[in-house]
């Protein structure tokens, strides 16, 4: 990992945390981490590894891509305090709304058409 994406990374990641309002402790708590160890991936010192940024994410409510990602793609789910898993069980739902609304046109539709044949 070069040393922007490490400082951007950090940046990122320090974004994130505060946005929840978690202390560098409290994140490295709920991660399992060292405190210090927070620090210095904050401020683009450490590299750390898939499993500890899956640590990192899991304990911040984010899937590991949106620790790359750009503030403005997850800034709707902050204005609404909704967390990567409140957002998964909607798109989950939707997709579960959208089966069941098309099964509902499908029937009213079969209904229709048998209407229009008698």
């Amino acid at each position: 990992m070069g040393k922007d994406v490490r400082t951007r990374l950090g940046s990122r990641l320090k974004e994130c945390r505060r946005s929840r309002r978690f202390t560098q402790e409290q994140l490295a708590e709920r991660a399992g981490l060292s405190y210090k160890f927070i620090g210095e991936v904050e401020r683009g010192l450490a590299n750390p590894t898939v499993d500890t940024l899956t640590r990192l994410a899991e304990a911040l409510d984010l899937d590991v891509a949106d620790l790359f990602g750009q503030p403005d793609a997850w800034k709707p789910m902050e204005l609404y305090g909704l967390s990567a898993r409140d957002v998964q069980t909607v798109r989950e739902a939707a997709k579960s709304l959208g089966t069941v609304v098309g099964r509902l046109e499908d029937v009213t539709y079969r209904r229709r058409r048998s209407r229009s044949r008698s």
